[in-house]
């Protein structure tokens, strides 16, 4: 069981060795609800030890999407640290975690009980109607001994109340 040391003043939230819901439990700074233009790009990603006529990941483009943020979601956000994935939950555990004047910065580690290792890192900005991080992670244990690593930035705004073609 993780145990965790958390500092918490107003919208400042200091923490290590937590688990995802026990930072979803103290987030006191709240995203605006309504519709949010999300785009993920990929900066890089690598994948070693596999076999060598394996072919290179592309290069995808930026990817935008539109999403509707409900007031529920803003008040129960365990699932907007864990992406609603309870292996997540279960698996991982932030060894630092502060989210502090405007500023977040991340780090956690997930042992899956297939072996597979993940470590991650996130750092950026955010307030009620704007987002940016630049996330790091790398994965060992995959099939075949392989790993891979990746760099993904993120940004996000809202940009209104939300609309029928929004997910």
């Amino acid at each position: 069981m993780a145990l965790a040391a958390c500092s918490k003043s107003g919208d400042s939230v200091s923490m290590k060795n937590a688990s995802i819901d026990e930072i979803a439990k103290t987030q006191s700074a709240k995203i605006q609800p309504g519709e949010w233009e999300v785009t993920v790009e990929m900066v890089d990603q690598t994948i070693t030890g596999g076999p060598p006529d394996m072919p290179t990941p592309p290069k995808l483009p930026p990817q935008t999407m539109k999403t509707c943020i409900t007031p529920e979601q803003v008040n129960r956000p365990e699932g907007m640290f864990s992406g609603g994935m309870d292996g997540l939950k279960k698996n991982c555990t932030y060894d630092s975690f502060s989210m502090a004047g405007g500023k977040i910065d991340a780090k956690m580690h997930c042992q899956m009980p297939n072996g597979m290792k993940i470590e991650a890192t996130n750092s950026g900005t955010f307030s009620a109607t704007e987002i940016s991080s630049d996330s790091t992670s790398s994965v060992t244990g995959l099939p075949g001994g392989m790993s891979s690593s990746s760099h993904t930035k993120m940004t996000a705004k809202r940009v209104g109340e939300c609309t029928a073609g929004a997910d």
